[in-house]
């Protein structure tokens, strides 16, 4: 998240994933297209939910750390149900 806070959209932009893509489908030929397929959609799935984190909680801040602050967030998703010990 702190990379793609740090650099953009210039992170993973569509032109450099299907660089990558022409690279594996050059390594790995008998591989089926689909492949190729679901990792542009996981690809475009994951910086699409880190932009959504970042513009919902806002710029993180990685020298700034309260013990306390991240206790009350734990609890808070604990009563919605959304974390399980």
């Amino acid at each position: 998240m702190l990379k793609r806070q740090q650099e953009g959209e210039s992170m993973g932009t569509p032109g450099q994933v299907e660089a990558v893509i022409a690279m594996l489908t050059a390594a790995h030929p008998d591989q089926p297209t689909s492949s190729w397929d679901l990792l542009r959609e996981v690809m475009d799935d994951g910086l699409r939910s880190i932009d959504q984190r970042l513009e919902e909680y806002g710029p993180l801040e990685p020298n700034r750390f309260s013990l306390k602050e991240a206790n009350q967030r734990l609890a808070k998703l604990m009563e919605r149900g959304r974390y399980r010990a």
